[in-house]
């Protein structure tokens, strides 16, 4: 029976509203805005590290 609510919701993209929704409010009750202003890429995802100069990492 859970199983089925389930593939209901995630037929209809339920699940990912529900996770933007939860996500939105926890945003707002920390005191900051529903959507994230920025974004944060981790040195993995930068495959030039032998090419950047070192003055310009970080």
């Amino acid at each position: 029976m859970v199983y089925d609510f389930f593939r209901r919701w995630r037929t209809y993209d339920y699940v990912r509203e529900l996770c933007e929704r939860l996500r939105r409010s926890v945003r707002e009750r920390k005191g900051r805005g529903a959507e994230p202003s920025a974004g944060i890429i981790d040195s993995q995802s930068v495959d030039a590290f032998e090419t950047v100069g070192e003055d310009s990492r970080g």
